[in-house]
């Protein structure tokens, strides 16, 4: 007498009739538009930025700034706060280089990748894993200028198609949506403390702490109503 033979759960309920929408070449020419044209754009202003800076800007800047007689009672020197301005500009403005030319990159692969989804679909089996949260955090990601929460919109595609976790889905959405982001604040830190502020250095870690905790909790909860509709 044979066994009944064990499902693949690599195969099992892999069918994505009711999101096909989201498995839809358009969809991918769209996205990779507009992260292609975030990226660009973004390297071009760190450019433009690291073409600007320059230490009289700073020593400028600093000197109006101290000026001002309700700064007299700022922490930092006129020279400190002139490095510390130098610095923080020009490791920023590497960073929007490093973020355009990654989100460029990551479009392309994300083009490729996206084919090789489909050929898993056609040969019957599920999507990889992680597919949910890509493909809601990066569509979060293209459309970042669209109020008023880009994060619930991509938490919520996470959780739509996802076949696991929702919630969980739509989190980890939120992680890839704050990718970019996340370069210009650990720039920022960086910054801090090769310049010698650990004040402020504290208050980046704190910020990009917060950031990104909204982040999650705003893709999560996207998640949570994505997997109620799907």
């Amino acid at each position: 007498m044979t066994s009944a033979p064990t499902p693949n759960p690599d195969t099992a309920d892999s069918s994505p009739s009711s999101s096909s929408l989201f498995y839809d070449t358009w969809l991918d020419y769209l996205l990779v538009a507009l992260l292609a044209v975030e990226g660009v754009v973004g390297a071009w202003l760190g450019v433009l930025l690291a073409g600007r800076v320059d230490r009289s800007l700073a020593d400028d800047v600093a000197a109006e700034f101290l000026a001002d007689p309700e700064a007299a009672s700022f922490p930092l020197s006129e020279p400190e706060l002139a490095d510390t301005l130098y610095t923080l500009l020009t490791w920023v403005s590497g960073a929007l280089v490093g973020a355009g030319v990654l989100t460029v990159l990551v479009a392309v692969l994300f083009y490729r990748y996206r084919g090789d989804v489909r050929d898993r679909l056609a040969d019957g089996r599920r999507p990889p894993r992680w597919h949910a949260p890509l493909l809601g955090g990066l569509l979060a990601t293209a459309l970042v200028f669209v109020p008023p929460a880009p994060q619930a919109l991509g938490g919520a595609v996470a959780g739509y198609v996802s076949d696991r976790s929702a919630t969980v889905d739509g989190a980890l959405a939120g992680l890839v949506f704050g990718a970019p982001a996340y370069l210009l604040w650990l720039a920022v830190l960086a910054a801090a403390v090769v310049a010698g502020v650990p004040a402020l250095a504290g208050i980046a870690a704190i910020a990009m702490a917060l950031y990104l905790a909204f982040d999650v909790v705003l893709s999560a909860v996207g998640g949570l109503v994505g997997g109620l509709l799907s």
